[in-house]
């Protein structure tokens, strides 16, 4: 029954204060087939036209995630705090990166390499990390799905490889935009400032 707690029905309605009342009925079939000519069975019975009867597949599809008041405007602005959060913990990494390695870049500029070469490096660097979290969130997925089925809870988790590009994507895109400043920073440092770093 979803994710429902059973109890007495006189305890119910002595805990709501509705005693003698019910809110909803639940009609169990020998035989899922025959669904349909029940439910028109129950609205041509006298007196049953003024309440609503669904069968439990319409039941659950009322209770998606599109028919939930508020439900995806909070889980969007879960997805967006979470991107941007994604976005200042790269840029934080790549910065620090850049400042633990300002000798190497130093070392490349007096080498001769151009800025847009140190830019490459690093912008290619925050790829690489940004596609391995993307692949670590996923298989990550896949173990918290094991714990939960492990708990006793009713809630479930539902994996959908259709959204893994999608993923990939906002990983890359963050991680490219969280690079691109502490890289730009990088190319554009003094050779003879950068050797000179302690």
């Amino acid at each position: 029954m979803l994710s429902r707690v059973i109890v007495p029905l006189h305890v119910l309605q002595d805990l709501t204060a509705n005693t003698g009342k019910v809110s909803i009925l639940y009609v169990k079939l020998d035989n899922p087939a025959n669904t349909k000519s029940v439910i028109a069975a129950l609205k041509a019975t006298p007196g049953m036209q003024d309440y609503p009867i669904y069968s439990m597949e319409e039941l659950v599809a009322a209770m998606t995630i599109d028919n939930v008041p508020m439900l995806r405007p909070f889980i969007n602005l879960v997805i967006g705090i979470g991107v941007v959060v994604g976005f200042l913990v790269v840029f934080q990494c790549m910065y620090t990166a850049v400042l633990e390695r300002t000798r190497e870049i130093g070392t490349l500029k007096a080498m001769g390499a151009s800025r847009a070469y140190v830019l490459n490096v690093l912008l290619r660097e925050s790829a690489a990390m940004a596609i391995t979290g993307a692949i670590l969130g996923i298989l990550s997925t896949y173990g918290t799905r094991l714990l939960i089925s492990k708990l006793p809870t009713p809630l479930i988790q539902e994996i959908v490889p259709a959204r893994w590009p999608f993923a990939f994507a906002l990983a890359l895109i963050g991680g490219l935009l969280g690079a691109l400043y502490p890289g730009w920073k990088a190319a554009n440092q003094d050779v003879i400032e950068s050797l000179s770093y302690d």
